[in-house]
């Protein structure tokens, strides 16, 4: 019983150093860092140190074959310091042992190296090592000791059992360990490029309505009119000025950057309304705005909103079949304002409604399902909220709440 509770101690003390050092493993990788030579040598000198002061030899006059323990270790990680400090540590330590034969012990270590270098199969090389080892430790054990050499016989096979039983176990978990890591950066690296697509499917869904408002005026610009001329070249420039402002904001591949400053949501409202006054005569929809001319000031981006309103209303005229009516309101409420776009098209269902602001998540055969996250994410960041109510043949509502500013 005291063999196994020794047994059970030394096995707790050689792998408390082995723990820290997988941990700093995942540290350095989680990081993307390389990891340092340093860690493992120390690994190295801490499990050596450990096993020589507080573990003692199994039985009498056998020598600790966890010993090789490092060795392996070092073979696993192909440190060739490593290798070097443990087989002069394993050397020194049976030479002192046993009195004597520092050049067998010399010789056998560097054996183990050219084994390794032959097999490159830690496992394999753990196996034979253990074989060689055991071998040379009974020839030595019947030179030293002939009385009762066969008790020691019997002793020193159970150690050497013990030994590969829990090298292999040890390496085992280290090998695991190596296998969860890359699992894990596999993982990251697939996010990574996750971010990247949906960056790329934000870029190309918020510039397609920019350049949709300018294609719109393109159809209905008459080239002879100087009238058309003063109205819809500056509009246009404008839309490109906002679609190069969206570009230059991807180009980051960061989350929306709100900046911040005092706007007159009224004000823009209006410009909202005025972008789209030819389009709602186009698809012959009446549009009704209830916006009083009060001054009403947020602290927002007059970009990133108008993106917002861009989009519902661009899905309220793809929702209207024919001869609509979008109607555009607002109310003051607790220090709120409540912008409601209310349009009497096809409606979306209750399971659409409950994924509408996830990314990707769209009922359009041509959309990318990030108009609406988008627009969420912005209402957000603004300390606001997007809310959406609808009923399938009758209506749509869309309410966005964003805080007031007091001046």
């Amino acid at each position: 019983m005291e063999i196994l509770n020794n047994l059970f101690l030394n096995l707790m003390h050689i792998s408390f150093p082995i723990l820290i050092y997988l941990v700093y493993v995942c540290y350095k990788k989680s990081y993307n860092q390389k990891e340092n030579d340093l860690a493992i040598i120390v690994t190295i000198f801490s499990v050596l140190y450990i096993m020589f002061k507080f573990n003692d030899p199994l039985f009498a006059d056998i020598p600790i074959m966890l010993v090789n323990l490092t060795l392996i270790m070092a073979f696993f990680k192909k440190s060739d310091i490593g290798i070097l400090i443990s087989s002069i540590i394993g050397i020194s330590y049976y030479y002192i042992f046993y009195n004597n034969y520092l050049i067998i012990f010399i010789l056998l270590y560097i054996s183990y190296y050219f084994l390794y270098l032959k097999l490159n199969h830690i496992y394999k090389t753990n196996i034979l090592i253990t074989i060689i080892h055991t071998l040379l430790i009974i020839i030595l054990t019947f030179i030293n000791i002939k009385n009762h050499y066969f008790v020691y016989f019997y002793e020193i096979i159970f150690i050497s059992f013990v030994n590969y039983l829990v090298i292999t176990l040890i390496i085992y978990i280290m090998l695991k360990a190596e296998k969860i890591l890359k699992l894990y950066m596999t993982s990251k690296e697939l996010e990574h490029e996750k971010q990247i697509k949906n960056s790329l499917f934000k870029i190309t869904h918020e510039i397609k309505n920019p350049i949709a408002v300018c294609k719109g005026y393109l159809d209905m610009f008459d080239i002879d009119n100087k009238n058309h001329a003063k109205k819809y070249i500056p509009v246009m420039k404008e839309e490109i000025n906002r679609t190069l402002y969206l570009l230059e904001d991807f180009l980051a591949m960061n989350k929306i950057k709100i900046k911040k400053e005092l706007v007159d949501i009224n004000l823009l409202l209006e410009d909202i309304s005025d972008h789209f006054k030819l389009m709602f005569k186009e698809k012959n929809i009446v549009f009704e705005s209830k916006i009083n001319d009060d001054e009403l000031y947020i602290n927002g981006d007059y970009n990133r909103l108008t993106q917002v309103f861009l989009n519902i209303l661009k899905n309220s005229i793809e929702a209207i079949q024919n001869n609509g009516e979008i109607i555009l309101s607002e109310e003051i409420k607790n220090k709120k304002i409540y912008i409601s776009i209310k349009d009497n098209g096809s409606g979306i269902t209750k399971q659409d409604l409950k994924h509408i602001k996830e990314a990707f998540y769209t009922t359009k055969i041509k959309g990318t399902g990030l108009g609406v996250s988008l627009s969420n994410e912005i209402v957000e960041a603004h300390g606001g909220q997007l809310n959406y109510e609808s009923k399938i043949g009758e209506y749509t509502l869309v309410t966005i709440i964003l805080p007031l500013e007091e001046i």
